[in-house]
């Protein structure tokens, strides 16, 4: 029975979960490839990927389970038959018709003015010259020397004279560029320094008035009349700006300092805090850091200055029991810590720690696992991987980690 353990509630089911077939390690390690799980029927018509199929009409979360009528079930209201857009195109007489209709239709002006798909006929009776392909109407004119800009402006245009010009003035009003229209009024000002209308002073403080129309000439406030129980009730039931509210005061109006008026006292917030203590009362107490309490001082005998009273939290003193049992409140040290809980390891369910792939085994063990698992290889193949794998381990021995051998699977996989 050596390195084995006896179950001594054997009719008692044991605890912790049921291993899957499909959760074994060799999943884990090398999982099947192009193998998706599906998202279940009641739950694709949620997914955004239901809606962006295409092939398939898509309906509504609600309406994809709904019994559907029995048969051919059309919705709607059927539509009668009525005149095809082919069936109203050949409305147009073909034939004898077709002639007689477009006999009919030369009678109208606008059929002879704006015909249908051609050019208007206008029976002009033209010579056999304008009957030639290359023939053009009007007269070819030579290129000029000058450009439209220097026609209409020649460079070395010479300017009339005042005289001319004058008389241009008077009988077409061609005046100059900015030039002033004089009608040679008699005038005792010189029309070309003085402005004509009324100045306009400006206002000062526009703004200001505006806001605060009430004001006179004179800046102050124009006095109003009023009744007393009207600003009274304006007074308690407004929010003045920037002033606290009237709460039914007496006078509201009288400056007051509510709180008591402060005296001047000598001692300020720092010696509130500290005091001013004499040297004496500084003094710690004598029995500071001790127990005061009897049966409660833990004051040690003569020879116990150093000895540590209680148990240590890991119990290293005692030896640990071949079978622990649940009723064992003991810490041999061999427990796992508070972070293993928090964030336990990738195969703790199946009873495997980070130790159990770091610790360094033979060829044969690393063998046995990894075929026990489905991962065969060749006796040549295999021998490369350990090789590669005491590379990663820089073992001296003949000794590897499962970690190790699995980082040379991961290398070396695909090679023949």
């Amino acid at each position: 029975m050596s390195g084995k353990t006896r179950d001594y509630f054997g009719t008692l089911k044991s605890a912790g979960r049921t291993v899957l077939k499909d959760e074994s390690a060799g999943a884990c390690i090398q999982p099947i490839q192009n193998q998706v799980p599906e998202t279940p029927p009641h739950i694709k018509k949620y997914r955004k990927s239901y809606k962006h199929q295409f092939g398939c009409s898509i309906l509504h979360p609600g309406l994809v389970d709904a019994p559907k009528p029995q048969g051919n079930w059309i919705y709607g209201r059927k539509t009668d038959l009525s005149d095809k857009a082919g069936d109203l195109f050949r409305q147009q007489p073909q034939g004898i018709g077709e002639l007689i209709n477009e006999i009919n239709e030369q009678k109208y002006a606008s059929h002879i003015k704006e015909p249908l798909g051609t050019m208007p006929t206008r029976n002009y009776n033209w010579p056999e010259e304008a009957k030639s392909d290359g023939f053009a109407f009007g007269q070819k004119i030579p290129p000029s020397e000058y450009s439209a800009k220097e026609v209409v402006f020649p460079p070395d245009a010479k300017r009339d004279e005042e005289r001319i010009r004058l008389m241009y003035l008077k009988s077409h009003g061609n005046f100059e560029a900015g030039e002033q229209k004089n009608r040679e009024y008699n005038w005792k000002i010189n029309p070309n320094d003085y402005r004509f209308g009324k100045k306009e002073e400006r206002e000062q403080e526009q703004m200001k008035k505006i806001l605060q129309h009430e004001l006179t000439q004179n800046q102050y406030p124009k006095t109003t009349i009023i009744s007393k129980n009207q600003e009274d009730w304006k007074n308690y039931n407004e929010d003045p700006l920037g002033k606290p509210k009237n709460q039914a005061q007496l006078n509201p109006r009288m400056p007051q300092i509510f709180g008591e008026m402060k005296k001047d006292e000598q001692w300020t917030a720092g010696q509130c805090i500290n005091g001013q203590p004499t040297q004496k009362e500084v003094q710690p107490d004598l029995d500071l850091g001790k127990a005061t309490k009897f049966g409660f001082r833990n004051q040690p005998k003569p020879g116990d200055e150093t000895r540590a009273f209680g148990v240590p939290a890991i119990r290293n003193d005692i030896n640990k029991k071949g079978i622990k049992s649940v009723a064992d409140p003991q810490n041999y040290g061999d427990e796992v810590p508070a972070v293993a809980l928090l964030f336990p390891e990738k195969f703790s369910h199946m009873g495997l720690t980070e130790q159990d792939f770091l610790r360094l085994r033979t060829k044969k063990e690393i063998k046995e696992i990894f075929e026990s698992i489905g991962i065969k290889y060749g006796i040549g193949k295999f021998e490369g991987i350990f090789k590669r794998a005491k590379e990663i381990q820089s073992a001296q021995d003949d000794k590897v980690s499962v970690k190790a051998f699995q980082l040379a699977v991961q290398e070396m996989h695909y090679i023949d």
